[in-house]
């Protein structure tokens, strides 16, 4: 926007606080301040008429040059440093690439989203936590790992809660180093469990066994099946070109839908009368 600033205060010449606020999409303050800046740098000339500051450009008077669109050098160079990353590490969370760049979550988001809009990086969601991969192979990897990790433990009750698979987890050597790359499990004691490390043990049961069994308010226990579930539920993978986000459903409306598909039912006036029925329930 700066570089179009300059190239319309070029053509128009004269400008007022107001129009340049305008212009940039910025409070009048702040308009005011960026006027002053050229001032004071000789580039302005501030005149008043009918007690209004107007600033024109001075008679050969140097503005600075149009900014040409894109990200940054410091910003291209921290990119090349995450992609260097990932084809080292394969995969590794927004948490330790803020850690290793020594960067703040919202530069890391930044820098993540450009490599993820260029097709440079896979973007794995679950639960809180996002993970970015070097490419979708890898992505699908890690999941895969995450969930056969994860039911191999499971597998030893009948139903099962996060924070008990995350206590699971803390005692099983494999599975540790697997969830530590991206959960903090050192802060884990009896149920004193942060809510980024319950949120993803959350998201790998309902990937692996589906819509939980709640038993009281905020609690849920998932009931553990022999053969778990194929499609990844609340779990995301993000590659630019494409995205997968799959939901899930409870189990009387995923029935039904199974059931609308033998009979070669419209699946679309199914899923309206269910939204229907839910929306009655609250009227």
């Amino acid at each position: 926007m700066s570089g179009d600033f300059y190239t319309w205060l070029r053509e128009t010449r004269c400008t007022t606080a107001r129009e340049a606020a305008e212009r940039l999409e910025i409070s009048l303050e702040s308009a005011r301040e960026r006027l002053r800046r050229l001032e004071r740098r000789g580039a302005l000339e501030k005149k008043f008429f009918n007690r209004v500051a107007v600033y024109c450009v001075k008679e050969g008077a140097q503005l600075p040059p149009p900014l040409t669109r894109g990200p940054r050098v410091e910003t291209l160079r921290r990119m090349d440093q995450v992609v260097d990353l990932l084809t080292r590490e394969g995969c590794i969370s927004s948490s330790v690439l803020c850690k290793t760049l020594g960067l703040g979550h919202t530069t890391v988001r930044y820098i993540t989203t450009m490599l993820l809009s260029q097709g440079r990086a896979v973007e794995v969601v679950v639960g809180k936590t996002a993970i970015w991969c070097r490419d979708r192979r890898t992505a699908e990897e890690l999941v895969a790992k995450l969930r056969e990790a994860a039911h191999r433990l499971a597998s030893r009750r009948r139903y099962i809660k996060p924070s008990e698979l995350l206590q699971m987890v803390r005692r099983d050597k494999e599975a540790y180093e697997l969830f530590a790359r991206f959960i903090k499990l050192s802060r884990i004691d009896g149920d004193h469990i942060g809510p980024v490390a319950m949120a993803f043990a959350d998201s790998i049961l309902a990937s692996l066994y589906g819509y939980p069994v709640r038993y009281a308010p905020h609690r849920h226990v998932y009931l553990v099946s022999p053969q778990p579930r194929q499609d990844l539920g609340g779990i995301a993978i993000r590659d630019g070109a494409n995205s997968v986000v799959t939901v899930s459903l409870p189990p009387d409306l995923a029935a039904a839908l199974e059931d609308a598909e033998r009979r070669g039912a419209s699946a679309e006036e199914l899923v309206v009368r269910a939204v229907e029925q839910l929306l009655a329930r609250f009227r």
